[in-house]
């Protein structure tokens, strides 16, 4: 028991944070849009500019893809079929698995969530189906995504499982030596910041047939040539080694989630995961708006637009860069995890800059390790200059003053 997951240990650790940010206003706050990642709080009135929102590029809000949304919608006559995809399915799941396989050079399925493409998948590739048959050692970063920590049990009742440190080559290497099989569980852009050594694990890849699975919710769309993100730019087309699944409403600006199976064509890997997918098979899925969105969104990935938003944050990841130090200096990914290792520090800073016009998320245990506490801040395209040399300023200044 509690060999992979104790939930109540982990309330019982984060509810005194939780219920600290819930009284600083933090927490649960009702918003009208105003645009922009600017919102006004339902109860207080102020305003405020989101630093913690995941459109990097700003696609939310784009009039394409919300106008796709509604029009896809109307003509479909009806947000979803209510029955497995299985059984019967519109002709935009379809039209927007097809255009996003061909947008990747990859077999894409699409899932409800990036959440709900980590439980179709994961068990998949423990069980072996993936692999010639044969459960491979499933080796997690320490860490990987909650969505990816949080399917241990289900993986650990297919294969035998072990965790290694944060992006440990090393410890790795040893394990594909001494084991017939590995796949290697890990985030291509960390949530917290930073990315995976994807080179490194691709030498691994290629000496000892390492099989890997990345979740790519914060590269897509972000970086890469047609926003193809921060592993497919590295590996220049996926394989049949690699799996990848990623969410549609971050960078992409869409909504859902979709698993990259394999190559262009890898039929039977898309039958195998159709059948026996868990949220793949249910009825739920991206709804009929949400496919609009998708299909808007990959029409845009193939214009130059989608090139003068990455430009345009890559301005702004710089100019943040410029002002404020973190370990991801330089990186050229959107995620700044300013390290302050106190809770209650982190959460008396968040709420000083919410009073001055600026939402940020103040996180810890069990998002992030044991006295790490800090901000999380995203970076997106729509970003005024003003706002982020004037949150830069703020920031350091309250940070001397509260420390």
């Amino acid at each position: 028991m509690h060999e992979y997951l104790n939930v109540k240990k982990s309330a019982e650790i984060s509810d005194v944070f939780w219920d600290v940010t819930e009284k600083a206003g933090l927490f649960d706050v009702i918003v009208k849009g105003l645009g922009g990642g600017r919102h006004r709080s339902v109860e207080t009135g102020r305003e405020f500019l989101n630093m913690s929102s995941y459109s990097y590029l700003g696609l939310d809000t784009h009039p394409r893809l919300v106008r796709a949304a509604a029009d896809a919608v109307l003509a479909e006559g009806a947000l979803n079929t209510s029955t497995s995809r299985m059984r019967v399915r519109f002709t935009s799941l379809l039209d927007a698995e097809e255009a996003m396989s061909e947008l990747f050079n990859a077999e894409v399925v699409t899932v409800a969530s990036c959440a709900a493409a980590a439980w179709a998948a994961l068990p998949l590739v423990a069980s072996g189906l993936f692999t010639d048959n044969e459960p491979p050692l499933m080796v997690f970063d320490r860490t990987a995504h909650f969505c990816l920590n949080a399917m241990k049990p289900s993986v650990a009742d297919e294969a035998e499982l072990t965790t290694v440190r944060h992006n440990d080559v090393e410890a790795l290497e040893e394990l594909c030596k001494t084991h017939k099989r590995v796949a290697y569980v890990a985030d291509g852009v960390y949530s917290t910041g930073g990315q995976a050594p994807v080179k490194e694990l691709l030498r691994l890849q290629e000496k000892y047939g390492l099989f890997l699975f990345f979740d790519e919710a914060h590269g897509v769309s972000t970086v890469g040539e047609f926003g193809r993100g921060v592993v497919l730019s590295e590996m220049g087309e996926i394989n049949d080694q690699t799996l990848i699944i990623t969410s549609l409403n971050k960078g992409f600006g869409a909504s859902g989630g979709a698993v990259f199976l394999g190559p262009r064509g890898s039929q039977r890997r898309r039958t195998v995961a159709i059948r026996n997918g868990g949220p793949i098979m249910w009825s739920q899925r991206i709804n009929t708006a949400g496919l609009g969105a998708v299909l808007a969104s990959v029409e845009l990935h193939r214009t130059a637009e989608l090139t003068e938003l990455q430009q345009r944050l890559q301005r702004n990841i710089a100019l943040f860069d410029s002002h404020i130090e973190t370990e991801q200096h330089g990186d050229g990914l959107p995620i700044r995890h300013v390290n302050l290792g106190d809770e209650t520090l982190t959460v008396k800073l968040a709420e000083a800059l919410y009073q001055e016009g600026f939402y940020t998320s103040p996180i810890f245990f069990p998002v992030i390790g044991r006295g790490k506490a800090g901000l999380r801040l995203m970076m997106r395209a729509n970003m005024e200059t003003a706002d982020i040399e004037r949150f830069c300023l703020l920031l350091a200044k309250l940070r001397a003053e509260l420390d």
